[in-house]
């Protein structure tokens, strides 16, 4: 049997994510700060993209819910 390699950064996943969600927050506050007119709209695109990849990084390892209930298959 091949034992395959663990990742050493999967436990600390969660936290990159959220890092990376409150560096957009600040992304915002500092291109909001400065309001350098269309070259804000850079540092919002920034933002988004950073916030986005860390909210992935910190919900990627979240469990499906059991699906239970009237519309649930068996």
């Amino acid at each position: 049997m091949i034992a395959l390699a663990r990742d050493p950064y999967r436990p600390r996943t969660p936290i990159i994510g959220m890092t990376m969600v409150f560096l957009a927050l600040a992304i915002v506050g500092v291109t909001a700060y400065l309001h350098l007119g269309w070259w804000s709209l850079l540092g919002y695109a920034a933002a988004a993209v950073v916030a986005v990849v860390g909210g992935w990084l910190l919900f990627k390892d979240v469990p499906e819910p059991p699906h239970s209930g009237p519309g649930a298959s068996r």
